[in-house]
C-alpha cells in the first residue's frame, strides 16, 4: 500500500485538504471520477466546499467517504472536518429520514418516454378483441340457407328430386344425410332417389364449429303412368262407393 505524507493542519479547510489529498495521489479529478464512479464536477463542489449545489449537503458524506477511501486517506479525519465545515457554513448536520417525496422527485413519477412504451400495444390488444369478438359473434351465427327448389309441397313425375339453394360458402350442406355440393359462391345442390309417394326432405346447412341452419321440404313422386297415389280424401270417396254398392 501507498503511504502518502500529508501535513495536517487543523486550520485549513475541508477542501483544501481533500483536493491536496488528490493532488499528492497525483490524480486529476477525471481519473478519481473514473475510479469512484462519482462525477468530476460533484468532486469539485466538495473540493471547493460549493455546498449549496448538493440537494441534500448531508447526504453527500457518502461521497467524501468514497473518494477518502479511494485516495487512502484517513476516513473519519475527512468526515469530521466535512462536518464543521457544514456547520460553519450554516448547514445542519442532523440527519432526518427522508420521506418518499424527499428521496423521489416528482418528475420521476411520470416518465412519458416509459407511458408512451406501455400504449404502444394497445393498438393490437385493440385489433385482437375486435378479431376475436368478430369470431366468437360469427360461429354463434347459424349460416344462411336459402332452398330454391324443391319447393314445399311439390308433386313430381320422377323418382328423383334436385335440391338446391344458397348457403354459406364455408358451410357443408346435406339433405337427409347425403352431402351437397357446396360452390365458392355458396350455391349447392345434389339429386337424390324418393319413393313413391309422400317423401320428406331434411336438409341442413351447419360449420365445423358453430350453430346450424334446418330447412324441411315435403314432396310426393306420383308417376305418370300406372296407379295414381290417392290422397285421403279420394280414399274417404272409395270407401263410401265400395260402402254404398254392397248394401244395394
Amino acid at each position: 500500500m501507498a503511504f502518502i505524507r500529508k501535513q495536517i493542519d487543523a486550520d485549513r479547510g475541508f477542501g483544501d485538504d481533500l483536493k491536496e489529498l488528490r493532488e499528492l495521489r497525483g490524480w486529476s479529478l477525471e481519473i478519481l471520477a473514473k475510479a469512484t464512479g462519482i462525477s468530476a464536477s460533484t468532486i469539485k463542489f466538495l473540493e471547493d466546499e460549493d455546498f449549496g449545489s448538493f440537494r441534500d449537503p448531508v447526504y453527500a458524506e457518502r461521497h467524501v467517504r468514497v473518494i477518502v477511501k479511494t485516495l487512502e486517506g484517513r476516513v473519519g479525519f475527512f468526515v469530521h472536518k466535512f462536518h464543521a465545515s457544514l456547520e460553519q457554513k450554516g448547514f445542519s448536520v442532523e440527519r432526518k429520514p427522508l420521506s418518499f417525496f424527499e428521496r423521489v422527485k416528482h418528475s420521476a413519477l411520470f416518465v412519458p418516454s416509459k407511458y408512451f412504451l406501455l400504449l404502444l400495444p394497445l393498438p393490437f390488444v385493440i385489433l385482437l378483441g375486435w378479431y376475436v369478438w368478430r369470431q366468437a359473434a360469427y360461429l354463434s351465427t347459424p349460416p344462411i340457407l336459402q332452398v330454391t327448389s324443391p319447393t314445399d309441397h311439390m308433386e313430381i313425375s320422377e323418382p328423383t328430386v334436385l335440391v338446391s339453394g344458397i348457403t354459406d360458402p364455408t358451410a357443408s350442406v346435406t339433405v337427409n344425410g347425403q352431402a351437397a355440393v357446396v360452390e365458392s359462391s355458396g350455391v349447392f345442390d345434389v339429386t337424390l332417389s324418393v319413393p313413391r309417394g309422400m317423401s320428406k326432405l331434411d336438409i341442413v346447412a351447419e360449420r365445423r364449429y358453430g350453430k346450424n341452419a334446418q330447412a324441411t321440404r315435403y314432396i310426393t313422386y306420383a308417376p305418370s303412368f300406372g296407379p295414381g297415389v290417392l290422397d285421403a280424401s279420394q280414399i274417404e270417396a272409395a270407401a263410401t262407393s265400395t260402402a254404398t254398392s254392397t248394401a244395394l
